[in-house]
């Protein structure tokens, strides 16, 4: 699927459910007891009654409101739909392999979806948070704004004051291959996380 199709359908290009992406993918992950493949994940959406209500449903009802309202035909509302979740699935995926290959590298981090859903703050250590970011010139000049607040503007009042680094990638071109941060990224990830600077060094 190309980028032009999948985010065809505005009202599709930034859509959360209300339960957020983050929830959802976690506890997909606890339910099952392993990260799924997006065929699983998808199962768990559609067939299980959690994922079908955290998820499943409220993607459907969204289909049948813009079709039932005349804006697109059908087939482009579902194929921007599933390039909106699988998306999120990637996003969660490349999480989950920073995540490891950071602490493969000594780095202590730690996670909470209540932390990526409100802060936008995908892992921590000690008083230092990362983000993981993906370049898109639409929202770096300002469109769409709210979807892609930064924590160092989200977290800017929080006393003792927090460091914050970002591991940010060229925008993805391909869809259905996970788009991953380099050793390079990650080894300056964890430099600059594991570095001594407040007493909060990680564990080895």
């Amino acid at each position: 699927m190309k980028r032009a199709v999948g985010e065809s359908v505005p009202q599709i290009v930034n859509w959360h459910p209300d339960f957020a992406f983050a929830h959802t993918f976690h506890f997909c992950v606890e339910y099952l007891g392993y990260v799924p493949t997006y065929q699983q994940f998808r199962e768990f959406a559609l067939g299980c009654d959690e994922g079908r209500q955290m998820l499943g449903d409220p993607s459907k009802a969204v289909i049948r409101d813009l079709v039932e309202a005349g804006r697109y035909p059908q087939q482009q509302v579902q194929a921007a739909m599933r390039w909106r979740i699988g998306n999120a699935y990637y996003g969660f995926l490349r999480e989950v392999y920073t995540l490891v290959k950071l602490r493969n590298r000594g780095i202590d981090l730690r996670v909470h979806p209540l932390a990526d859903a409100l802060f936008r703050v995908d892992a921590w250590v000690g008083r230092r948070a990362l983000s993981l970011r993906v370049g898109n010139k639409k929202f770096r000049e300002g469109l769409n704004e709210g979807r892609k607040t930064p924590p160092e503007e989200l977290l800017a009042d929080v006393s003792p004051p927090l460091e914050f680094a970002t591991i940010e990638l060229a925008a993805a071109t391909t869809f259905g291959e996970v788009h991953v941060p380099t050793e390079l990224h990650l080894d300056q990830a964890a430099a600059r996380l594991g570095k001594r600077s407040d007493g909060l060094r990680p564990s080895p």
